[in-house]
C-alpha cells in the first residue's frame, strides 16, 4: 500500500510565480512537474492578481496536493517591490485557503540550506542543487525562466524533507512548463 503524498510548492511574484509539484512515498521523493504563471505586465494590478488566484486554483485541482508549501515574505529596501510580491502571495494564499489547504511556510535562508547546505545560496547553486536531488537533467537552455520554477521545487523539497529524515531519491526527466 502506498502512503505517496504530492507536494505543491509555490514561489509567488507579480511577474512570474513559480510553481512545483514533487511527490513523497515513504522515504522516497521525486520530481512530478513545474512551472512558471506569467502575469501580463500591461494588464491591470487587479487582472495580474486573479489570474495569479485562478492559476493556483487550477494547479490544486489538478495535482490535488496532499501539501501546500510558500516561501515566506521577504523584504527588501525597495518598498514598491515588496507592496507587489505580498500582492501576489496574498493572491496565492487566497486560492490556497479557499481550496482548504494549510499553507506551510520557509524562511528563504531556511530553504537555502536545506537544498544546499548553505542559507545564503545563489539561485544557480539551487538550481543546480535541485537537479541533482530530483535527478533531472536540464529542463531548460534558458536559465533565467526557470529559476522561479526550480525555487518552486526547492520549496516543495524543503517540506517533503520536513515530513521524512531518511530518502531515496528518485524521478523522471519531465521538461519544465514554462508560460
Amino acid at each position: 500500500m502506498s502512503n505517496k503524498q504530492i507536494i505543491l510548492g509555490i514561489d509567488p511574484g507579480l511577474v512570474k510565480t513559480g510553481w512545483g509539484v514533487v511527490y513523497r512515498d515513504g522515504t522516497e521523493i521525486g520530481y512530478i512537474d513545474c512551472g512558471v504563471i506569467r502575469t501580463n505586465a500591461t494588464d491591470t494590478m487587479e487582472a495580474r492578481l486573479c489570474y495569479i488566484y485562478d492559476e493556483i486554483t487550477m494547479l490544486l485541482a489538478e495535482y490535488n496536493p496532499n501539501s501546500v508549501a510558500m516561501e515566506e515574505v521577504f523584504i527588501n529596501k525597495n518598498f514598491a517591490s515588496s507592496e507587489k510580491l505580498i500582492m501576489a502571495r496574498s493572491s496565492a494564499f487566497l486560492a490556497i485557503a479557499k481550496r482548504g489547504y494549510t499553507v506551510n511556510q520557509y524562511r528563504p535562508n531556511e530553504i537555502k540550506k536545506n537544498i544546499t547546505g548553505s542559507g545564503h545560496a545563489t539561485k544557480e547553486q539551487v538550481y543546480t542543487m535541485v537537479q541533482k536531488i530530483l535527478r533531472t537533467g536540464l529542463i531548460n537552455d534558458n536559465k533565467s525562466h526557470t529559476f522561479d520554477s526550480f525555487d518552486a521545487l526547492a520549496i516543495a523539497l524543503t517540506r517533503a524533507f520536513s515530513l521524512t529524515q531518511n530518502v531515496t531519491l528518485r524521478s523522471q526527466a519531465i521538461p519544465c512548463q514554462v508560460a
